[in-house]
């Protein structure tokens, strides 16, 4: 009795508070969070006796939450969308990861406590940009959809950082990390995360070929009764394969079992059927967020609260936005678009409960998030309505020169999908080949890096390596012999690779612009240049990364790197030679053209065969000789044979053998030469 008494109470007042803010246009998340706090023991008077069993609720909540937020991921739109999204979502998180870590350090936390906050703010809430977009009726337009393709991305994302964070909170014991042997935790981490990708491929996979014809079937021959339960069915399944059988979170099999479902034909009826119940258990999750809001605590850290808001709504807007002109979007899209993302998501909540829990945080980091994510949901809207405003006084403090640039780059991103290269194909199948090309390359001197390695572990060899170690004290002269080694043998294949990006930087900033008005050489030297230097990082993190293998000290490493690179400059002209000639070898291996013309061999004449043809009555060629026809010479096909219905067959026919109607015919020689020959042979007066 007691606990459908708590239910009561929970549902009459998160209903008369949503009506409320229903009415107001306000968010209902936030409507749900007061009612907790209403009915909670935090206020001085509790109306619920047992918590546990909203508690129970709750975890029902999250996982029709997750569900829920599944059936709006779509493989199909992520795969017709492209980096479009998938880029400004993994830029997001990292950069907001990054972030946050560095407001956490600006506040005094410490670094675990700091990564945290990074993790709580990465995410941006899919339901709360969905109704806030839909409040404002611009649900539909091109920065709504982007909006919350990527908010979905997000979501993926926090879903494996949570899974992550469970495994650090599980190699944590509960005490913060004293005296953990991080090497174990590193290692129980990974095992995490192998388990959660095998689990994501093969239920992907099983799920995309079972579910959705599953429920394709059910749909069509059952009312909606059954339709539910079948829904809620696979998704309970999932979600407790994943939590008793694998150790993972409800969370994760929750939202997978929903975007298999949603890969069905009949998605959108089984969206309207499951819609009740995920609203009304997610309406008690959210309840049950504000259950556990102490006012108190909030008042307390009220600067803490408003500080991380603003850093966050700032970061966010940033961060989105230029991701988003990366991508090729309008800058007022953009802008709309890093506006929209300003909020935290669910998934902050469940990430501070887990980090509350595992004990890794002595901050009230739960009480922090509830405060954010109420402050950040409150004010969103209003940014959003506004964003017009703010787009024009931003786009009014910016000289010309850099909308022009804006405008430029985005017609560069448009011309290298449309514009044909040098070779004839597209421009973008022509980049790809030379990336290609420079995955082979880095392939190589991956490869080089691991033959020294394993070479470096043969006893005797080992055994010289230390005794070099210790003949100079914090030096590892040996790691230092082995990398140094590594780094000549591929050096014509480093200085190959950073030609081959050149080539990358060259073509994409010139070639788009071919036949453009003039004075565009300012962005094409921004482009080229970016690229180039974005390039040229890269090869020296990869390069460092693989010497790390064999030194681990920095300020070793650093100059060693530099010395490479001053070496392949200062030889850079013999590797030039040398990575020409390799060049041509390999083009006239696989280049038929480049055979030479007196080889009596040719691709055209390994092609051969013959063709039967009959003399139909009324052609050209009846009555007259082989040598008065001349097949040969006007065709190139040759007759091996004729089969006369008067003298029987001919086997290697001579000049003199009369052709009559009726006569078959055995052609021998190329598809070219065949049908010249045929044409001919059947030519008709």
């Amino acid at each position: 009795m007691t606990f459908f008494a708590d239910l009561s109470i929970v549902i009459v007042v998160a209903a008369a508070v949503g009506l409320l803010f229903s009415r107001w246009n306000l968010p209902l998340t936030v409507g749900y969070i007061l009612a907790g706090m209403i009915v909670g023991p935090n206020l001085g008077v509790s109306w619920i006796h047992e918590t546990a069993n909203i508690q129970m609720l709750s975890d029902l909540g999250v996982m029709f939450l997750m569900f829920s937020i599944g059936l709006g991921f779509s493989f199909r739109k992520v795969r017709q969308l492209g980096g479009a999204v998938v880029f400004p979502a993994v830029w997001d998180v990292a950069f907001m990861v990054i972030g946050g870590f560095c407001v956490g350090q600006m506040l005094g936390w410490g670094a675990l406590e700091s990564f945290l906050l990074g993790l709580i703010l990465c995410d941006s809430s899919t339901s709360i940009a969905a109704k806030t977009l839909d409040s404002l009726g611009w649900l539909g337009k091109r920065f709504a959809d982007s909006t919350f393709a990527i908010a979905l991305i997000e979501d993926v994302l926090a879903i494996l950082l949570i899974a992550v964070l469970n495994g650090v909170a599980g190699g944590l014991g509960g005490d913060g990390g004293a005296g953990v042997a991080w090497g174990a935790l590193m290692l129980d981490i990974g095992k995490q995360l192998g388990v959660l990708a095998l689990f994501l491929l093969g239920v992907t996979v099983m799920g995309l070929l079972l579910a959705p014809r599953l429920m394709n079937y059910v749909t069509k021959r059952f009312g909606d009764e059954i339709v539910l339960m079948a829904a809620l069915g696979i998704c309970c399944g999932v979600a407790c394969f994943a939590q008793n059988g694998l150790g993972l979170s409800l969370v994760v099999g929750a939202f997978l079992a929903g975007a298999i479902i949603a890969e069905a034909r009949s998605r959108r009826r089984i969206e309207r059927v499951v819609r009740p119940v995920t609203d009304l258990f997610a309406a008690v999750f959210f309840v049950s967020v504000g259950l556990q809001v102490e006012p108190l605590v909030l008042w307390q850290n009220a600067h803490l609260i408003i500080f991380i808001t603003l850093a966050m709504i700032v970061l966010k807007l940033v961060n989105n936005t230029l991701a988003c002109l990366l991508v090729g979007e309008t800058p007022r899209d953009a802008f709309k678009v890093g506006l929209g993302m300003g909020q935290v998501a669910e998934f902050s909540f469940i990430i501070a409960g887990i980090a509350m829990a595992g004990g890794m945080s002595e901050r009230p980091l739960y009480q922090i998030a509830i405060g954010v994510a109420l402050l950040c949901t409150a004010t969103n809207p209003y940014l959003l309505r506004a964003s017009d405003t703010l787009y024009a006084k931003l786009s009014r403090a910016f000289p010309a020169r850099v909308h022009d640039l804006l405008h430029w780059y985005r017609r560069w991103l448009a011309n290298l999908a449309v514009r044909p290269s040098e070779g004839g194909q597209s421009l973008l199948a022509h980049l790809r080949g030379h990336v290609v090309i420079l995955g082979l390359q880095l392939a190589m001197i991956l490869i080089v890096f691991a033959v020294i390695y394993l070479v470096a572990t043969i006893p005797t060899v080992n055994g010289f390596l230390r005794e070099l170690d210790g003949l100079v004290p914090h030096l590892p002269l040996g790691g230092l012999a082995c990398a140094a080694a590594a780094l000549v043998i591929c050096s014509p294949g480093i200085w190959a690779a950073g030609h081959t990006w050149s080539e990358i930087a060259r073509h994409a900033a010139d070639e788009p612009f071919k036949g453009e008005v003039h004075g565009l050489h300012r962005v094409r030297s921004f482009i080229k240049t970016s690229l180039k230097v974005a390039g040229w990082m890269f090869l020296a993190i990869y390069l460092a990364s693989l010497c790390g293998g064999f030194v681990r000290t920095a300020w070793v490493l650093v100059p060693l790197i530099v010395a490479a690179g001053l070496f392949i400059v200062r030889f850079g002209s013999r590797f030039r030679e040398q990575y020409q000639t390799s060049h041509e070898t390999l083009k006239e291996a696989f280049d038929v053209n480049a055979l030479p013309p007196e080889d009596p061999i040719s691709m055209v004449s390994l092609a051969v065969h013959t063709e039967t043809v009959t003399i139909p009555p009324g052609a050209v060629c009846a009555g007259q000789t082989l040598g008065e026809l001349d097949l040969r010479k006007r065709t190139g096909a040759a007759v091996i044979s004729i089969t006369s219905r008067r003298t029987g067959l001919y086997v290697s026919p001579g000049r003199d053998t009369m052709l009559n109607v009726g006569d078959s015919l055995i052609v021998v020689g190329a598809d070219p030469e065949i049908e010249r020959a045929l044409a001919l042979l059947t030519q008709r007066a």
